[in-house]
């Protein structure tokens, strides 16, 4: 699943069995978007956006990930600078497999991620061997998943056109800008768009994940690549970037609001229609032990929504669920699957879903709400469901974005390049280290395939 387990942090891994793994900016014919020249004019910074300046952030980058209030100050010499500089846009999503073939690779992208699975220190060397085990037992329902929404995610397709349509948009408001795709989990990577940011000279960046509330699973783990990604580079190092953290106390709630009234009007009385809200869980130490700030700004996401919708004269009831978790963990609650039979049980008769945490169609919400809990609703006693649809290429939500990206502008600051060489010691540390995971790891894998349950995946699903 795209975003099941829905932590991220995928770094250059070893390519085992074959596994697609980056491959070159030329490899690829549309990596970066086409491009508009248009001259630049000065920016006027509106609204509330969480920003952080350059990459020069602590690891745990959840920490700066507050909303920053008010209008954004520069003077005359930045509104000169940005005007004169090579502007990038690099739109940040989850990516998800094209194919049926496509699946367990993917899943394994995922799971080797050590934010997906926290081993301790001592043994995150195990991280490859356990990645390998689950995505080859997951695959097979994973596949039908996939199978049922035809063969493949769409999210690639709808990113792209997504990042074509910031770009008109950023043109519109003449702003030229080379607008560009990076996915955590598959093609093409956010490594890939980097490499390209950095051919077509990019002199001032501003990352948008496509994700409107912040958590430590999705926009923290992808900027954490980045940070890596600049680090190591000299040239992007001085590039001045600025990273728009969350968005979903802006038009987005104007975007959502206008979709969810629009649906309510397909009921036959949308006054007794309870507005649901699905959104995307994470695991309950993520919140508590991370102080990741994903729950407390989804809950005040739909306060948002509602307020909006109550000034419109829709006084709708309406109740928020967390979906999509997995594993033996406690995620956060209350359940989308357990509201909805305790909604059925209470005589709710009809229910709009609304997907919170997604701006666009994929397998959580063409698969997982659309058939799963539509089934599971319509079993429980609920006789009228509708579903809104992801934002997409709604005008009034990409516009928006592009007023985000055009304000966050002036906030961009080059990030410092480490001075500091690596040690001899550190090197030997290293290499031994890698002998050591090497050797570890070689012995769970082999101990795993002796499993009857990896003998029967193995048999069955090539990998």
């Amino acid at each position: 699943m795209e975003a099941t387990a829905l932590s991220s942090g995928l770094r250059p891994l070893p390519n085992p069995n074959g596994y697609r793994f980056p491959r070159s900016c030329s490899q690829r014919k549309s990596l970066s978007l086409p491009r508009c020249h248009s001259k630049e004019t000065p920016f006027k910074p509106k609204g509330s956006l969480a920003i952080t300046r350059g990459l020069s952030f602590k690891t745990n980058v959840f920490e700066q990930a507050h909303p920053v209030a008010g209008d954004l100050s520069y003077d005359d010499d930045t509104r000169s600078n940005v005007a004169e500089d090579k502007i990038g846009v690099l739109l940040l999503n989850l990516g998800g497999p094209e194919t049926l073939n496509d699946v367990q690779p993917f899943l394994y992208n995922l799971f080797a991620d050590p934010d997906i699975i926290r081993l301790p220190r001592p043994f995150q060397f195990l991280q490859g061997a356990i990645a390998k085990f689950i995505s080859v037992v997951r695959a097979p329902k994973s596949k039908e998943g996939y199978a049922a929404i035809g063969g493949g995610s769409p999210l690639r397709k709808i990113t792209d056109e997504q990042a074509d349509a910031i770009r008109l948009a950023l043109q519109a408001k003449n702003v030229s800008a080379d607008v560009y795709v990076g996915m955590r989990y598959w093609f093409p990577f956010t490594e890939e768009a980097v490499q390209q940011i950095k051919k077509d000279k990019i002199t001032r960046l501003v990352v948008l994940p496509l994700y409107p509330q912040y958590s430590i699973s999705t926009t923290g783990s992808s900027v954490r690549v980045l940070q890596d990604l600049f680090r190591k580079d000299p040239y992007l190092a001085r590039v001045p970037v600025a990273i728009i953290q969350s968005w979903y106390q802006r038009g987005y709630v104007n975007s959502m609001a206008d979709l969810i009234e629009k649906e309510l009007q397909t009921f036959s009385d949308p006054k007794e229609v309870m507005v649901f809200f699905s959104a995307h869980g994470v695991p309950v130490s993520y919140v508590e032990n991370s102080g990741d700030p994903y729950q407390k700004q989804m809950e005040e996401c739909i306060d948002l929504i509602m307020e909006e919708l109550k000034s419109r004269g829709v006084q709708n009831n309406h109740i928020l669920a967390y979906q999509s978790r997995v594993g033996p963990v406690q995620w956060l609650k209350p359940y989308t699957d357990e509201v909805l039979v305790d909604l059925g049980k209470k005589g709710v008769k009809s229910l709009l879903a609304v997907p919170v945490s997604f701006v666009s169609e994929h397998i959580e919400t063409l698969e997982e709400i659309d058939m799963e809990y539509r089934e599971l609703a319509l079993e429980s006693g609920i006789e009228n469901w509708g579903r809104v649809p992801a934002l997409g290429l709604t005008p009034s939500f990409i516009t928006d974005l592009a007023d985000a990206v055009i304000e966050s502008l002036p906030s961009a600051e080059a990030m410092v390049n480490p001075s500091a060489g690596v040690s001899e010691d550190s090197e030997s540390s290293d290499a031994f280290g890698y002998i050591m995971k090497m050797f570890f790891g070689s012995i769970l894998a082999f101990l795993l395939l002796l499993s009857p349950k990896m003998f029967h995946a193995f048999r069955n699903h090539l990998i």
